[in-house]
C-alpha cells in the first residue's frame, strides 16, 4: 500500500513547550495524536509550524529523530510575541516594524533539516486546533474540534469581541463552507457544532481522547510520601484533589467552598483540599468574598500550584477522591486521568463528562452546593463506595486509548 503524505500542524506544541498553564488538554491531545500517527504505516507525516525557535527544533529532534520533515511558513506570530516585550511607544508602531521585519526575513528561504520553508502539496492536512493557513494545499483537510464554549459561554471569552481569537477564525472558516471535514473529541462537542453552525453530522467523526500511559495506580509508599512532602500536604491528613486552571467555568470556588462547609458541618479534622493549578492570590480573594470566616479554614486548603507531569499519577493515586465539577467540558481529561490512577471521582452531569466517566463516578449538578456536600459526605463515610468507584474507574479508563483514537482518525481519512 502506497503511503499518503499527511501534514500535521504542530504549532500548539511549539507554543507551549515551556509547560505551566499552556500545557492544557489540547496540548497533550496534539502531542499524543501526533506520536501515534508517526507510528502509522499508512502515512508519511510531515510537520508544519507557525513558530520556529531553537527549543522547539531540539524537542522535535529528540522526539522524532533528525529525519522528520518540518516546514515553517509564518513568522508573524513569533515576531508579535517578541514585540510585546518592547516599550509602549514601540508597540504603538509594531505593525510598521513587523512589516519591515517580515519583508527582511520572511521572503528569504528558511532552511531546516536541509529543506526550504515552502509547504508542498500533500494528500492530507490535519490540524489539532486552528484553521489552515493559505499555504497549506491538500487533497483532504481535517480539523479537530475541542468544544464550542466560546459561543455557548461568551462571557468567559471577551477576546471574541475583538475578533482576534483563534475560535473566531474557526467560526468564519466553518461558515464559509470550506472544503474540510472534522473530528470531535466527544458526542457532546459534535452535537454542539452541528446545532450551533448547522454543520452536516456526516462531516464530523467522534474520536474520544485518552489519558497517557504514565497514568497508573501508584502504591509505592516512599513515592507517595515524597510527593506529599513536595506539595506540602500535611502528614497524617487525607486529601481531596482538584486539578484545573482557575477560571469561572471550572467551578473551583464552589468545590472548595462546599468542602469547607462539609468539614464544618461534620466537624472533620483529618482532611484537606489540595488545589493543583490556578492563581493562588486571585483564588483566595474570590474565596474570602464567599466565606466570611475563611481564616480559620485556610490551613485546610493546600496550594500545590502547577503539578510536574512526573508527579501527577502519584498525586491522583494518593487522593481520597478527585473533584471536577466543571460547568462545561468538551471532553475533560483530568477525570479520566484520575480514574486510570484508581482515584474515585466526583464530576458534573453535563456536557461530555457522562461520556467520559459513565457509571464509574459520582455525578452531580455543577451549580448545586448541597449535592457537592452530600457527595463529599458519601465518599468520606463509605469506604465500600470508594473502593467500588475505584474498581469501576480503572475498568472504565481501559476503554480509552490514544491508539484507538488514532485508529478512528486513520480509518476516516482512508475512506
Amino acid at each position: 500500500m502506497t503511503k499518503k503524505t499527511l501534514i500535521f500542524d504542530v504549532s500548539v506544541i511549539a507554543e507551549n513547550l515551556n509547560g505551566g498553564r499552556g500545557r492544557s488538554g489540547i496540548y497533550f491531545a496534539t502531542y499524543n495524536i501526533l506520536k501515534n500517527l508517526m507510528k502509522s504505516e499508512r502515512f508519511n507525516v510531515v510537520l508544519y509550524s507557525e513558530i520556529n525557535d531553537a527549543k522547539f527544533i531540539d524537542f522535535i529532534k529528540s522526539e522524532f529523530g533528525n529525519n522528520v520533515k518540518v516546514f515553517f511558513t509564518n513568522r508573524y506570530a513569533l515576531f508579535l510575541s517578541k514585540m510585546t516585550k518592547l516599550d509602549k511607544k514601540l508597540r504603538a508602531h509594531r505593525h510598521n516594524v513587523l512589516k519591515l521585519l517580515l519583508n527582511i526575513f520572511v521572503r528569504k528561504p528558511v532552511k531546516f533539516f536541509g529543506r526550504l520553508a515552502g509547504v508542498p502539496y500533500c494528500d492530507v492536512a490535519f490540524s489539532p486546533l486552528r484553521v489552515f493557513g493559505n499555504k497549506i494545499h491538500a487533497g483532504k483537510k481535517y480539523i479537530l474540534l475541542h468544544d464550542a464554549i466560546p459561543v455557548l459561554y461568551p462571557e468567559y471569552y471577551p477576546q471574541m469581541l475583538l475578533k482576534k481569537y483563534w475560535f473566531y477564525d474557526l467560526m468564519k472558516y466553518i461558515k464559509s463552507g470550506a472544503r474540510c471535514k472534522y473530528f470531535a473529541n466527544s458526542n457532546a462537542t459534535k452535537n454542539d457544532f452541528v446545532h450551533l453552525f448547522n454543520m452536516n453530522p456526516n462531516d464530523i467523526t467522534v474520536t474520544p481522547l485518552a489519558a497517557n500511559d504514565t497514568f497508573r495506580r501508584v502504591t509505592d509508599a516512599k513515592k507517595l510520601a515524597r510527593v506529599r512532602a513536595k506539595y506540602h500536604i500535611p502528614k497524617g491528613k487525607k486529601y481531596v484533589l482538584s486539578l484545573c486552571t482557575l477560571e469561572p467555568r471550572k467551578n473551583l470556588i464552589r468545590a472548595v467552598k462546599t468542602f469547607i462547609e462539609f468539614i464544618r458541618r461534620n466537624n472533620i479534622q483529618d482532611m484537606v483540599f489540595v488545589l493543583g493549578g490556578g492563581h493562588w492570590n486571585e483564588f483566595i480573594g474570590h474565596l474570602e468574598s464567599e466565606i466570611h470566616d475563611l481564616g480559620k479554614y485556610k490551613d485546610k486548603i493546600i496550594r500545590a500550584g502547577y503539578i510536574d507531569d512526573t508527579d501527577l499519577a502519584t498525586l491522583y493515586s494518593g487522593a481520597e477522591w478527585f473533584v471536577y465539577t466543571s460547568q462545561y467540558e468538551g471532553f475533560g481529561l483530568p477525570p479520566l486521568e484520575a480514574m486510570k490512577c484508581g482515584c474515585p471521582v466526583i464530576t458534573s452531569n453535563n456536557s461530555s463528562l457522562p461520556e467520559v466517566v459513565g457509571p464509574a463516578g459520582v455525578m452531580i449538578d455543577w451549580n448545586n452546593d448541597e449535592q457537592h456536600i452530600v457527595a463529599y459526605e458519601n465518599y468520606y463515610r463509605n469506604k465500600k463506595l470508594r473502593n467500588e468507584m475505584r474498581t469501576m474507574g480503572l475498568a472504565r479508563a481501559k476503554e480509552f486509548s490514544w491508539e484507538n483514537t488514532v485508529d478512528l482518525i486513520c480509518n476516516e481519512i482512508m475512506k
